[in-house]
């Protein structure tokens, strides 16, 4: 199985359908453990953006359905909710962007930041 960082990219950084399915096809289910280990929190006085850093972050939107059967995936995080770490959770309505009006649908945005 090739690496992620090994994934062919186009100029502009963006791995093909094609490469990202069989990539994603050969991933093993995570444990629990791989999971935490993998998560790189925000340091304490960081400020801005974190997009473009190496700062762990999930967005994830849809209908409640949706929202909840990828949430059920992601109760490890409960975990980094202690003295050293804790958890920024924020859970919300879309609005539609045309009538300022809330939708029928979701956001749901977790990322672990270090305590200061």
């Amino acid at each position: 199985m090739p690496e992620l960082t090994d994934l062919p990219t186009t100029k502009s950084g963006h791995v093909r359908k094609r490469d990202a399915m069989q990539w994603l096809s050969a991933l093993p289910e995570p444990t629990e453990d791989s999971l935490k280990q993998a998560v790189v929190p925000k340091p304490p006085q960081f400020s801005g953006s974190k997009y473009a850093t190496e700062i762990s972050g999930i967005r994830v939107t849809g209908d409640p359905d949706f929202i909840e059967a990828v949430a059920r995936r992601l109760k490890p995080f409960q975990d980094f909710e202690n003295d050293s770490t804790r958890i920024e959770l924020k859970l919300q309505q879309t609005e539609n962007n045309e009538t300022g009006e809330l939708t029928d649908n979701f956001a749901l945005y977790i990322s672990v930041a270090e305590r200061g």
